[in-house]
């Protein structure tokens, strides 16, 4: 079927939906319909060339979204806070979402390409600038240290230890069945995920081919795991025929056996740094916090990689290893001792 616009985009429809996860093509479909579609939908691909792709990023870059799609006005009256009063939020896109839509229109541009709609991807010639990173500020020793301290009285306390000492995504977490953990022998094995994906709880395979792996348990997490599966034994009993878990097995339920809603480990997540007197981060920042412990206790990248998951050593070193202040200013001290003069001339060895 010929792609005539990219109203309709035949790409992902039947090709992307094929090659990319589930969680991933409801992204894309996402994008295409709030930022692609109103834009460059009427727009004849055969005549698209890079300055129009370059316009409709640095438009879409600098439009508050609130008032593209007219987020406010579906808002209850009393509940209007924005453009439907006049008072624009300047809800701006990310730098990360104007590279997706890059990313989406060189994609389906190519397949173009490849079906001889199109002599050529015209969205090759289209270059971003670098943009800005959001800097990140993994929780220190003494923090983690009081986190998982006030964590010890709550529900998902084998949740919180398996994030911070294991680097464990929040899906990972959720998706975790009692028969990919071995207490015995102290392995966890990460075979799927939970998410929430097109407003359906769904279990989907790990985010990578690398993020399938084997970690060793850390006695804290055999002990968290323990408690957790006492709790949910309990759970069970307390339920009684209102007990509704499933064949699944997962290690982290509510108290009547269904799977927990991501958004709610989030604001149990929050509740618990309040608690803790930390600082208020991201849950995924405990797989931060992780890496950078790791890194700073001396684990080297390849370990940190096979820990976390990740495809490559470059992503663990140039994403998840924060250098924090204090470990600069200990390294400097050690170069300072050793070029310190003793008062002959002779540097200290």
């Amino acid at each position: 079927m010929a792609q005539t616009s990219l109203r309709k985009p035949h790409w992902l429809t039947h090709v992307a939906s094929a090659k990319v996860r589930k969680t991933t093509h409801v992204n894309y479909e996402s994008l295409v319909r709030n930022y692609v579609v109103p834009r460059l939908g009427r727009k004849r691909i055969s005549r698209l060339t890079a300055r129009d792709i370059r316009a409709f990023l640095a438009a879409t870059a600098r439009t508050c979204q609130c008032c593209a799609q007219a987020k406010d006005k579906k808002r209850p009256e009393g509940k209007r806070r924005c453009c439907a009063i006049g008072q624009c939020c300047q809800k701006h896109p990310s730098d990360r979402t104007v590279r997706f839509l890059l990313v989406i229109l060189r994609a389906a541009l190519e397949h173009a390409v490849r079906e001889d709609e199109l002599p050529r991807n015209v969205a090759r010639n289209v270059e971003l600038s670098m943009g800005t990173r959001r800097e990140i500020e993994p929780l220190t020793v003494d923090e983690g240290r009081l986190l998982l301290a006030a964590a010890r009285g709550n529900r998902l306390w084998a949740a919180y230890e398996l994030a911070v000492r294991l680097g464990l995504r929040r899906g990972e977490v959720l998706g975790l069945r009692w028969k990919d953990v071995d207490l015995y022998e102290g392995v966890l094995t990460v075979r799927q995920a939970l998410q929430r994906v097109g407003g359906e709880l769904l279990v989907v395979a790990p985010k990578t081919q690398r993020s399938a792996r084997r970690v060793a348990l850390p006695a804290e997490c055999v002990r968290a795991l323990r408690a957790q599966r006492a709790q949910q034994l309990a759970d069970k009993h307390a339920a009684g025929e209102n007990w509704k878990g499933t064949g699944a097995g997962l290690v982290f339920t509510t108290k009547n056996g269904t799977p927990i809603e991501p958004r709610n480990l989030n604001r149990s997540f929050d509740a618990l740094c309040a608690r803790a007197g930390v600082r208020k981060v991201r849950f995924h920042d405990l797989r931060h916090t992780c890496a950078s412990l790791l890194h700073e206790q001396g684990a080297d990248a390849r370990t940190i990689m096979e820990v976390l998951g990740h495809s490559s050593i470059r992503v663990t070193m140039d994403i998840y290893t924060f250098v924090r202040l204090d470990t600069q200013r200990d390294a400097f001290d050690r170069v300072g001792y050793a070029l310190r003069d003793d008062g002959d001339g002779a540097a200290r060895r």
